[in-house]
């Protein structure tokens, strides 16, 4: 049950943020941007696995995307995330916290 919890919450995650970027299609940006998303990308990639591999369970999912939401580093990558037009986890927190309360998290 705890294990479904934390895999309805990266699933959500990957699907609404994660998976958007590291999957955007560079041919559609210039090349200053092009390289953006570049960096962009691997960021979001690391930060992907981070979630996946360093959170043991769905309230650690939860505080570490809380945490990113007002982290320091996270509003300069979400800056440059809504310059590329790719969703940022401020965007998507409001329906994050509806699920976590949903599932009781």
């Amino acid at each position: 049950m705890a294990d479904d919890k934390k895999k309805q919450l990266l699933d959500f995650i990957d699907k609404k943020a994660f998976d958007v970027v590291i999957n955007a299609n560079p041919d559609k940006y210039d090349k200053d941007d092009k390289k953006k998303l570049e960096d962009i990308q691997r960021k979001t990639k690391n930060e992907k696995q981070q979630f996946h591999n360093d959170y043991k369970n769905a309230q650690e999912v939860k505080d570490g995307f809380l945490s990113d939401v007002r982290s320091d580093a996270a509003q300069k990558v979400d800056k440059e995330l809504r310059h590329l037009h790719l969703p940022t986890l401020p965007e998507i927190k409001d329906e994050f916290m509806q699920l976590c309360d949903k599932l009781g998290v």
